[in-house]
Formats: C-alpha cells, sequence, structure tokens
C-alpha cells in the first residue's frame, strides 16, 4: 500500500499493488483513516501488507486486519537507515579538521591556476596582454612563458598585418552570430521599408508573418538587433567548482574521481554535465594545438 498525489498538496489517493505479480489490485481517491479501514475491510484475505511509515495506514490496516503482518517497503527502509547513521556520524565525527598547508604544493596549485586562467583567453585577449607586457618591457620569453603560449605562435601573431590580426580573432560562434545579425537587419528593414510606403502595422505583420509586437520592435529607432544576454555566460551548478576541475584535469586524474571530489565539495548536478566538461576541455586542448600548428 502507498499513497499519490491526485492534485499534488490538494487531494491523496491510496494504491493497492500485489507484492508477487505487481499488478495492481485497486485505487481509491483518499488516504483518510476511515475510508482506508473500510476498504481494506473489502479485502479478506490480506496477510502480509508492506507501507510506508503513515501512521494512518498503520492504524488501519491494524483495525482491518489485527492478524496481518506489516511490513516497511524497502525504500523507507534504506532511506531511514541512511538517516540515522548520518546523525550518528554527525555526533561522533567533528564537523571540521584541521590540514596543515605545504608551501610547495600551495605554489604548485597556484601556478596551475594561472595556467589555466591563461589558457582560457582568446586568441585576441592575448594579444592585448602581450602588448601591456611589452610596455612593461618584458622579453618575449617571459611574455610567452606568463602566457603560456608557444613562441612560434607568438612571433606568427606579431609579424600579422592589422587586417590579418583582426581577421584571425573571429570565432567561429561570432562569425555565426554577425550573419544571425546581418539576416535581422535585413527583415527589419524590410518592416521599415513596408512602413515607409504607408502599410499599417496590421498589414506589416499580415505580409511578413511576423507577430505584431514584434513588428513594433522592428520600427523602434532605438531597436538593436544583438542580444542584450549576447556574450554573457550563465552561472551553472558546475561553476563553483570549475578551477578544481581544471586542476585535477591538468594532473590527469580521472573523470569518476573528479566528480566524486566535488560531490565531496557540495556540487548536486548531474554526472553527464561533468563528464560533458570534461569532454569539452579536452577539445578545446586539441584545438589549441591544432591552431598552434597552423600558426607554424
Amino acid at each position: 500500500m502507498d499513497d499519490f498525489a491526485i492534485k499534488k498538496r490538494k487531494s491523496y489517493g491510496t494504491i493497492m499493488v500485489d507484492i508477487i505479480t505487481h499488478q495492481i489490485l485497486d485505487m481509491i481517491d483518499s488516504r483518510e483513516y476511515k475510508t482506508v479501514c473500510e476498504w481494506l475491510k473489502t479485502y479478506p484475505n490480506l496477510r502480509v501488507i508492506s507501507r510506508d511509515g503513515s501512521v494512518t495506514y498503520n492504524n488501519a490496516i491494524t483495525n482491518a486486519h489485527p492478524e496481518a503482518l506489516q511490513i516497511s517497503d524497502r525504500f523507507h527502509l534504506l532511506k531511514n537507515l541512511t538517516s540515522y547513521v548520518t546523525e550518528y556520524l554527525k555526533k561522533r565525527l567533528k564537523p571540521q579538521i584541521s590540514i596543515q598547508a605545504v608551501s610547495q604544493e600551495t605554489k604548485e596549485v597556484e601556478t596551475i591556476k594561472e595556467a589555466d586562467e591563461n589558457r582560457k583567453l582568446t586568441l585576441k585577449e592575448k594579444y592585448e596582454k602581450i602588448k601591456q607586457l611589452l610596455l612593461e618591457g618584458r622579453c618575449k620569453t617571459e611574455i610567452c612563458r606568463s602566457l603560456n603560449m608557444d613562441i612560434r605562435a607568438y612571433d606568427k601573431l606579431i609579424a600579422m598585418t592589422p587586417e590579418e590580426r583582426e581577421a584571425s580573432f573571429q570565432t567561429k560562434n561570432m562569425i555565426i552570430h554577425e550573419e544571425k545579425v546581418k539576416q535581422k537587419m535585413e527583415r527589419v528593414n524590410e518592416v521599415r521599408e513596408l512602413k515607409r510606403i504607408g502599410l499599417s502595422n496590421r498589414e506589416i505583420s499580415r505580409r511578413t508573418g511576423l507577430n505584431r509586437n514584434t513588428v513594433s520592435r522592428y520600427l523602434d529607432e532605438n531597436f538593436n538587433p544583438i542580444h542584450a544576454s549576447y556574450g554573457k555566460k550563465r552561472n551553472g551548478k558546475l561553476t563553483p567548482y570549475i578551477k578544481e576541475i581544471n586542476e585535477y584535469l591538468e594532473k590527469g586524474v580521472m573523470g569518476s574521481y573528479i566528480e566524486e571530489k566535488i560531490r565531496e565539495m557540495g556540487y548536486e548536478g548531474s554526472a553527464s554535465t561533468v563528464r560533458q566538461y570534461i569532454t569539452d576541455w579536452k577539445k578545446r586542448r586539441k584545438n589549441i594545438s591544432i591552431e598552434v600548428e597552423k600558426m607554424e
């Protein structure tokens, strides 16, 4: 026996399932003591009844079938066991454990973090940093070491003309976005041209198939075809643990171990999200290597 929601937080029913065959025997639209008790009495042959921790069900079964054996279902047995063990461990274990930091390890972690941040930089951002470091009087070797950049890639970037350099800064996503903006502006100009020749917003909507609200937005002189959220990254459940994941990946740690560690740190997202990030990270590393080879 178990309850189920007919309308969540509003009304509930009770279902009876055969333990052996797993087939539904009966259902009623209530979980109230009196109704359940009367319902159970219509089944005089009940000998073993599995249920959750409901006091109402306990009392109804006791009244209807005092000789029947009542057992807790597997889910609630495990749930209760987990809760009791958790509370026991909380009482027995210290809430905080002091770990003495090792200076050399700390230095290595900081180096890994800095290297990882540099790898996230786009080619344009790296070029801007190169110019800044040159103004500070840094030599080529120092700059390449600081930005985790191959010297040959550095030479290639510096030798480019401003036009060639600007073209190399264009990523695939940027090109796709520019094309979408261009297509949208063509649509906007079409709407404005129809308005210029005297058509109403309703007629423009009918001819173009656009919503009238969209037509009104396109006619607004301040309309911007670039989406307000373009270029902005939204934080996900994995975001707070990105640095730690990257550090483990740099050390060649397996994905299953990484997931285990970040869950200990509080990560509650899905395993597939972790796997996808690790796959994308490896692809980025591979693409960087390909870009360097092309620049050679």
